[in-house]
């Protein structure tokens, strides 16, 4: 029983822990101000219409924002007018309620005109000061007006025929008028009066509630109907009431100065808001924006912080409206509009609570400890522990003259061991150890050499690692060194520099360094590095985290480079980037919660990657800031815990959606024409006519180019929207446009199209919202179809005359071409006689002239041939006479051997038949009749003998060998020798002849 008691008592201290701390609600707020375009920062009014533009009031008028510029509708001057309420009905007409008067948007003209009826007596009260306008369930409008009048109205535009009806109000004055009207889900009209009372429409009139028993008297600035009935009454400073009207029960709160969140923080309640969730949203003069939950029946406030860019823009809230996509919007005194995501999942303990300065934007670690008190480091100012059951907190700085305190007040790492001890390690300050048994630091082995330690854990042997900017220190329980481990130790480790460990199911120590990740195997360090070109390796060198997944896959986070898990069966790398919805590159932390999601710490924010592989992202939008030196931490309570200057975040791991728009919703916003005279930019609504709420452009025939801007509901992150559109009659399919908001379209043709545009959200998915446009292209004056039908027969007309006449008058010129042509060709024949004629004359009188010249020719040749056949003949027989002559004196001096007279002439004869100038007069002769004969020779046979050149002169001109012998004046058989020395000299064949060698050559010199 005992035992019994101690797990209730623990687990109902676990669950006090968890309500206590889920309570502080956080938000995150966007401003819309004058950089946007806004006329005015006090704004007194604001609503998001059902097409997604956003309304506000101002002391000048009325801007429309579209998400990208803002229009003024300035129509108050004349009649030094304020505006008190702004609305739209169900049907969307815009209605705007003021101190001198009603006005409505008039769509037609785009602009607002005063509501006037028919009815003079309407009239006078539609001209004062009408303070508030609704809309009732039936259609009709209720409006209550400061001369004490509460009356209904059916209005419909274009359409001056007002129908109306005044309600019994008994007490209505210029002294007690309505000036806040409600109506209920069960259509019961509910009015707050300016003497502070409440009344409620009964059917034959209103009548006073019980509600008068509180006795406020003070003027009642707004009511609101929650969702079980009951009512909210914000007065102008007597604070805020809760009424019931079923038990008529009264609850008054009023600010206190101990601000325990069990009250409102400001009397003056300037307007309310009850949403779905059972939430009172209640807008003060100074006390910001306050919640009250009715679940958890506790006020939060939400005020201006000048050290955060997303708080509220001002303490002063004149406006709370709903908008689309589970956007709250406000308006303020003097920060414009700002505007939330009511999705409550982010709780905050803000940093005046936890001793953390603002102004130190150094980011937080922090640590769950056993017993359930949280450890998170503050900045440069040392070391916090906070216990959210009971929200005390103690402060850990280092004083220079203490040494047992702290050492070094800027922590980097925590780690809690088996024994419960806190351990710390700090830039410059070493390594520090405290028990919280004793509430004492204690102090390790050489604790203080580390300058920087970037991380601490267990092993499996209950040995703590601690990593530095030195290597790796490993200790025992009793705070002593066992072990180190450096670069120097060459054991493999990659580098000094120590920056996460992990300590997997294996019982494996993972190490995380600046210079590539290693695992402690056997006493030694296997390292893994990037290498270039290979998908496999892992993708960056610097670890920055190391943890593991559900399918004992080790993942690792880089600094730059991403995610990577490490696959065991391959000893490979998969890396995790953009492509599979990881948006982030520098992966600071990496946990597993209790289902199984991977959480990463990211330059960006938080990554949540599920089981499956499903990737979100978590950013600004949605209250999770960048992670620049820490990283996120998961508590045992099933909480995910950041920290920074602006305190400690927390929310449950499964409660975490996107704050991005779902289901957004497309409009146009604005309508360019370039025509002949230049841009023309014209209001849309002017350019659409609506019928069966089908929007039909008009395009004008001198349209040149179509320029049209778009946006959609979705204000919270607009930069994640992205756009697909298509046009019909031109387009076959959808064209991605990613995050642009402009179409143009140039040269239309005429004919019709239908333009339809569709939105995708931050997850891809096309929202089911579809903006779609008639255009029609009107065509010019030469495009109508009954123009281009004339043209076309006319032209068909003009082309069989012209044919017509075409083939007339060519065939009239066939006639006179043939006659010119019989005419030319008789000429021409004629000429063409007479010139065959004289070209005949001419031929036979130049071949009569050639066969003269050839005669003379050979003539001439014929006589060069019979001169040198005479004159070698004469040689031969004056050769042969001087042969025989020569004989016959041998033959008589051999009889006379004393004669020497007879000798004498002997030798005169063979000087004769030696002589060469016969020979040099032959040789003139022969160059005459043959040319190149000798030369020829001469150049093929450089080393012919002169001799040989007379002999091969001679056998050209067919002397035999016997005459060729009587000139040389040698024996027969000395020419047949001299002959056949030539044929080998000039390589003559066995079976070619002389005469046939020389033809040959010549024919071969001419070629």
């Amino acid at each position: 029983m005992r035992a019994f008691l101690l797990l209730f008592f623990f687990g109902y201290c676990y669950l006090y822990s968890f309500q206590t701390i889920a309570q502080n609600v956080m938000l995150q707020f966007q401003d819309i101000s004058f950089e946007d375009g806004i006329s005015d920062s006090r704004v007194g009014n604001v609503i998001q219409d059902k097409e997604g533009f956003v309304w506000l009031t101002s002391r000048l008028g009325i801007d429309k924002y579209n998400g990208q510029t803002m229009k003024s509708y300035q129509f108050l001057q004349e009649k030094q007018a304020e505006i008190n309420t702004l609305i739209q009905s169900d049907k969307g007409n815009i209605l705007v309620a003021t101190t001198r008067g009603l006005y409505f948007l008039n769509t037609e003209k785009d602009k607002f005109d005063l509501w006037q009826s028919q009815d003079s007596v309407l009239n006078n009260h539609l001209d004062s000061n009408i303070h508030t306008i609704n809309q009732l369930k039936d259609g009709k409008f209720i409006c209550s007006s400061a001369t004490g009048f509460v009356f209904t109205l059916s209005f419909e535009e274009r359409d001056s025929t007002t129908t109306h009806q005044f309600l019994k109000f008994p007490n209505g004055s210029t002294e007690n008028y309505g000036t806040a009207l409600f109506q209920d889900k069960n259509e019961v009209v509910w009015m707050g009066t300016s003497r502070g009372d409440l009344w409620v429409y009964k059917g034959d009139g209103f009548k006073p509630t019980s509600f008068t028993k509180s006795n406020n008297k003070v003027y009642i600035n707004d009511i609101v109907v929650d969702e079980i009935g009951e009512i909210w009454i914000g007065t102008n400073g007597n604070g805020l009431f809760q009424y019931n009207p079923d038990l008529h029960r009264i609850k008054h709160y009023m600010s206190s100065n101990s601000n325990t969140s069990q009250s409102i923080n400001n009397n003056m309640i300037l307007c309310l808001y009850a949403d779905t969730k059972n939430n009172i949203w209640i807008g003060t003069d100074g006390g910001g924006l306050n919640l009250y939950s009715k679940t958890n029946n506790k006020f939060s406030y939400f005020q201006s912080d000048s050290y955060s860019k997303y708080s509220i823009s001002d303490n002063a809230i004149l406006d709370i409206s709903p908008g689309q996509d589970n956007v709250i919007w406000t308006g303020t005194v003097h920060g414009g509009i700002s505007y939330f995501k009511n999705n409550m999942t982010l709780y905050n303990i803000p940093p005046s609570k936890l001793g953390i300065d603002q102004k130190d934007k150094q980011e937080s670690r922090i640590l769950q400890a056993n017993d359930g008190d949280l450890w998170l480091t503050a900045g440069r100012n040392g070391l916090r522990r906070y216990n959210p059951k009971t929200g005390k907190l103690s402060l850990f700085t280092d004083n220079p003259e203490d040494e047992s305190d702290l050492s070094g007040s800027n922590i980097l790492s925590l780690y809690e061991d088996d024994q419960g001890r806190i351990w710390i390690g700090t830039l410059y300050g070493g390594l520090n150890i405290f028990n919280p048994k004793t509430d004492k630091f204690l102090k390790a082995e050489d604790w203080h050499k580390p300058r920087a330690i970037f991380t601490i854990t267990q092993d499996k042997d209950d040995y703590i690692w601690v990593g530095s900017n030195t290597g790796i220190v490993v200790y025992n329980a009793d705070l002593k060194i066992i072990e180190k481990y450096d670069i120097n130790a060459n054991l493999g480790l990659t580098s000094n520099v120590i920056t996460s460990f992990y300590k997997d199911v294996k019982d494996e120590m993972w190490i995380g360094t600046a210079a590539g990740l290693n695992v402690f195997q056997q006493g030694r360090f296997k390292s893994y590095l990037p290498i270039q070109g290979d998908s496999n390796s892992i993708s960056g060198s610097r670890i920055l985290s190391i943890a593991e997944d559900d399918n004992l896959s080790v993942l690792i986070g880089t600094n730059g480079y991403g995610l990577n898990r490490y696959i065991r069966s391959s000893d490979t790398f998969k890396r995790i980037g953009k492509k599979e919805g990881l948006e982030a590159t520098f992966i600071r932390g990496i946990l597993q919660d209790d289902e199984k999601n991977i959480w990463c710490s990211t330059n960006l924010g938080l990554s949540k990657i599920s089981p499956d592989g499903n990737v979100m992202n978590f950013n600004t939008y949605d209250g999770i800031t960048p992670f620049k030196n820490s990283k996120a931490s998961y508590g045992f309570n099933g909480y995910i815990y950041t920290a920074n200057s602006f305190g400690l975040t927390y929310f449950k791991a499964n409660d975490l959606t996107n704050n991005h728009s779902l289901n957004p919703n497309v409009f146009f916003t604005n309508i360019s024409l370039i025509n002949k005279k230049g841009i023309e930019v014209i209001p849309f609504k002017n350019y659409l006519k609506n019928e069966l709420e089908i929007n039909q452009l008009i395009l004008p025939a001198d349209n040149v180019m179509l320029t049209l801007g778009f946006a959609t509901s979705n204000y919270w992150d607009p930069k994640k929207n992205t756009y697909t559109y298509k046009l019909d009659g031109f387009h076959k399919q959808w064209q991605t446009i990613g995050n642009q908001q402009i179409l143009t379209f140039s040269n239309l043709k005429p004919g019709d199209y239908r333009l339809q545009i569709k939105a995708l959200n931050n997850e891809g998915i096309e929202s089911t919202h579809i903006a779609s446009l008639n255009i029609t292209a009107l065509p010019s004056f030469w495009e109508k179809p009954w123009v281009i039908r004339s043209l076309f027969l006319l032209g068909i007309a003009m082309v069989f005359g012209l044919f017509k006449w075409r083939m007339s008058f060519i065939n009239f010129q066939k006639r006179k071409l043939e006659l010119m042509v019989k005419r030319k060709t008789e000429l021409v024949e004629t000429q063409t006689k007479k010139i065959y004629k004289n070209n005949l004359d001419l031929l036979n009188a130049e071949k009569a002239n050639q066969e003269l010249s050839q005669r003379q020719l050979e003539n001439e040749l014929n006589f060069k041939t019979d001169e040198l056949t005479n004159h070698t003949l004469r040689e031969i027989h004056k050769n042969k006479l001087l042969s025989k002559i020569k004989n016959d004196i041998a033959k008589e001096a051999k009889q006379n051997n004393n004669n020497n007279n007879l000798k004498a002439i002997v030798n005169l004869i063979d000087d004769s038949l030696n002589l060469d100038k016969d020979w040099d007069d032959f040789y003139n002769l022969f160059q005459q009749v043959h040319p190149s004969f000798i030369s020829n020779l001469k150049k093929n046979w450089p080393n012919i003998s002169d001799r040989e050149l007379k002999l091969c002169a001679l056998i050209r001109l067919n002397f035999s060998s016997q005459h060729i012998a009587t000139l040389f004046g040698i024996s027969e058989s000395s020419i047949k020798v001299a002959r056949h020395r030539l044929r080998k000299k000039l390589e003559i064949e066995e079976n070619q002849s002389f005469q046939d060698f020389f033809e040959r050559l010549m024919l071969e010199v001419s070629t």
